[in-house]
């Protein structure tokens, strides 16, 4: 089964540096175990947009997006047997210390 696991901080917390390198150091270890399928932090959400239907038409929004409470960081896609395994995985994540982390199943491309 694939899980993404979603790094989220809350809204104007502190960017802790310190955690970049032990989230570097995650990733490795979940490469070598065989579990990694992907991820990468994320650039501020003052550089994204936002694109949603308004009245049957495309509108964009600018980042920041105000309105949220809580802003995503970066991701990564894990194979593992189940959620169990999967948030056991999350426990170990280093940006624990930082915000928290959102464990989401994969919906498989083409059914399953």
């Amino acid at each position: 089964m694939q899980f993404m696991l979603i790094f989220t901080s809350k809204r104007g917390a502190k960017v802790d540096e310190s955690v970049f390198p032990e989230m570097g150091k995650f990733a490795q270890e979940l490469a070598a175990e065989g579990k990694m399928r992907g991820g990468a932090p994320l650039h501020p959400e003052e550089e994204g947009a936002r694109v949603r239907l308004s009245k049957g038409k495309a509108v964009v929004t600018d980042g920041p997006f105000t309105e949220t409470k809580e802003v995503i960081g970066g991701f990564c896609m894990i194979e593992v047997k189940d959620k169990r395994e999967a948030i056991a995985i999350a426990k170990r994540c280093p940006h624990m210390r930082v915000g928290f982390v959102e464990v989401r199943r994969v919906f498989p491309v083409g059914g399953d």
